[in-house]
């Protein structure tokens, strides 16, 4: 093999590494986005569930003083 095949070669080696970074750049930033929504998600999941929470003991103990 020539030096220049040889250059060749390793400049689309490169050429490709640095599209599968680029890839692999995309991927976490739409990880990341996917997480932040999910963590969005369980928050409000868990405030509506204290909310709810907040409810059953309320009625428990309007329950218990009308006993």
């Amino acid at each position: 093999m020539q030096q220049s095949e040889m250059f060749a070669l390793l400049e689309r080696k490169i050429e490709e590494m640095l599209e599968e970074v680029e890839l692999l750049r995309m991927e976490v930033a739409e990880l990341r986005d996917a997480k932040a929504a999910l963590e969005t998600d369980k928050a409000d999941s868990v405030r509506r569930l204290q909310g709810l929470l907040e409810r059953f003991e309320s009625a428990a103990q309007e329950q218990q003083s009308a006993a």
